[in-house]
């Protein structure tokens, strides 16, 4: 049977099963008329192709953020916002092992923290692992998002899922500790050679 066939023959069966599961439909009552469950079909199938576009347009924007970001050795990645305040989040390599994320925790608005120093805890049902501030400074910002709904981390580490935003005390010093930090190619290099991120049992 040559390819035109097959193609002809797959094409007459899902005709045929569209015919079945419509007739199936209709005498279920769902539906009023087979037009009415056709144009229902269709309205879905849209919703579906523009629902694909949106989340193609998001993942199209990640070079340009991804382009920004800074890492420290700790799995936790930066970027400067265009207020000035640095944001905060988890790195894809770290949340990729920490499937499952149940929890996140952090200190409270207006702590100080200083680089270097664990500023919240990432918890999934099993572990917990220790976030390190990449830099010093207040924290100003939370994202209230991740309470509700912590996994946002695994689905979408560095949009959504970002998770604080510090205040640098200043501009010398923030400049000399983003100095001492890694760009996304050579943290993914680096984490590469690494085993998982250091996580604590509960």
């Amino acid at each position: 049977m040559d390819k035109q066939r097959v193609s002809e023959w797959k094409t007459i069966r899902i005709r045929q099963e569209l015919v079945a599961a419509a007739k199936r439909t209709l005498k279920e009552g769902r539906y009023r008329s087979l037009s009415e469950f056709v144009s229902e079909a269709l309205r879905l199938r849209l919703d579906e192709l523009k629902q694909g576009q949106k989340t193609a347009e998001k993942h199209a924007d990640y070079p340009v953020i991804r382009e920004r970001l800074l890492h420290n050795s700790n799995h936790v990645w930066v970027m400067v916002t265009p207020e000035g305040n640095v944001r905060v989040g988890l790195s894809g390599h770290a949340q990729r092992r920490l499937k499952g994320i149940a929890g996140i925790q952090t200190h409270a608005v207006g702590y100080e923290t200083k680089k270097g120093e664990p500023f919240g805890v990432v918890e999934t049902w099993m572990f917990m692992f220790d976030l390190y501030s990449p830099v010093s400074g207040r924290i100003t910002k939370i994202n209230r998002l991740l309470q509700d709904d912590p996994s946002i981390i695994n689905s979408d580490p560095y949009e959504t899922g970002w998770i604080v935003e510090i205040k640098p005390n200043n501009v010398i010093t923030l400049e000399a500790e983003l100095r001492e930090l890694m760009r996304l190619p050579e943290y993914e290099m680096w984490a590469s050679k690494q085993g998982p991120p250091r996580i604590l049992s509960l």
